[in-house]
């Protein structure tokens, strides 16, 4: 537990009110009771400042707190990372080699590496120091790990998939399979050779179950910062630029090229072959069938510029609106 000074000073807001307060956890406002601290910079959570529970709250405003104690801040969300960190009480990892492991002879064993049970390292696979590996995890032959990087559970790298420093992978991800490539001739289908990798740079999130499949001509690359949500799909040969954000269940078509800083919101379709310019965001449930030049939002299937889709979305209601008044007249005259 902490005071609601040295909360303060620790997310660098103004304090407001009682700095001696008592505070134990962080709650939604909804559900705070005695010695949480809530959020309350959202237009739909500020009113409930008057009804809540909590003893004190984040906000933008002072005459937001209605009388109460808290905090005021400038950046809310980098507050809500700096304040979450400081009550987050998961168990700190203690770094172990489990018995129950097995790592080939040809393996250099790094500094401070936590190796879980049932996990497999095999031939010539290179990890860096700091490393966490958990519990059943597969690195096959000739994959790198970089420094201070985490693989949770169940986590599969294929051979020579290449992971960058300070990057996480979720549970259940597979990294570097075969893509989905195969030549038909008189009905029958000749897989083609994936014999390229997956290289994934630094500080890269990826979420659980995802699957990252290695090129066959290219590499798969997934660049510096990139964030990717659970169950995203990379087809093979596929480019990602640094700094994107990928949302839930979106899926990346073979050799698509997505430049710097795009958004892809949740359940997306993209490609195969094309390319996203630089800072686009793509609308949830979105299908992306053609070349996008970027900095703009697309929506819709398919995927135009917001503006034309609204315009289109309105001429199609107006239609509508007309078929039926028709239909209803025709209905009258008929019936006269």
């Amino acid at each position: 537990m902490f005071t609601l000074k040295e909360v303060a000073e620790k997310i660098e807001g103004q304090l407001v009110g009682n700095q001696t307060l008592i505070i134990n956890s962080v709650d939604d406002i909804s559900l705070a009771s005695k010695g949480s601290i809530a959020f309350a910079f959202l237009p739909n959570y500020k009113m409930k400042v008057k009804s809540s529970s909590a003893s004190a709250f984040i906000v933008l405003n002072e005459n937001d707190l209605f009388g109460n104690s808290g905090i005021i801040v400038n950046n809310p969300y980098k507050s809500m990372i700096k304040l979450l960190e400081m009550f987050d009480s998961r168990p700190v990892v203690e770094y172990c080699i489990s018995e129950n492991s097995i790592i080939d002879k040809s393996v250099e064993l790094p500094n401070d590496l936590h190796l879980g049970a049932f996990s497999v390292i095999e031939k010539d696979v290179v990890i860096g120091n700091n490393v966490y590996i958990g519990n059943g995890v597969k690195l096959n032959p000739g994959s790198k790990i970089g420094d201070n990087s985490i693989l949770y559970d169940n986590v599969v790298l294929y051979d020579n998939s290449i992971i960058g420093k300070n990057t996480i992978i979720h549970s259940g991800s597979i990294i570097g399979c075969d893509g989905f490539g195969y030549h038909t001739v008189e009905k029958e289908h000749h897989k083609i050779p994936h014999i390229k990798s997956v290289i994934i740079g630094d500080n890269v999130e990826i979420g659980a179950s995802c699957t990252i499949d290695r090129g066959s001509v290219q590499n798969t690359i997934i660049s510096n910062h990139c964030k990717l949500d659970n169950q995203v799909h990379i087809a093979h040969n596929v480019q990602i630029g640094k700094g994107c954000l990928l949302a839930g269940g979106v899926f990346i078509g073979g050799s698509t090229h997505i430049k710097d800083y795009v958004t892809i919101a949740g359940k997306s379709d993209i490609g195969p072959h094309i390319e996203i310019g630089q800072e686009a965001v793509i609308a949830a449930r979105s299908c992306v069938l053609k070349s996008l030049p970027g900095k703009e939002i697309y929506a819709g299937n398919p995927a135009r510029t917001l503006k034309e889709k609204q315009k289109r979305d309105a001429i199609s209601t107006r239609v509508s609106i007309i078929e039926k008044k028709l239909r209803k007249n025709a209905s009258k005259t008929t019936n006269n």
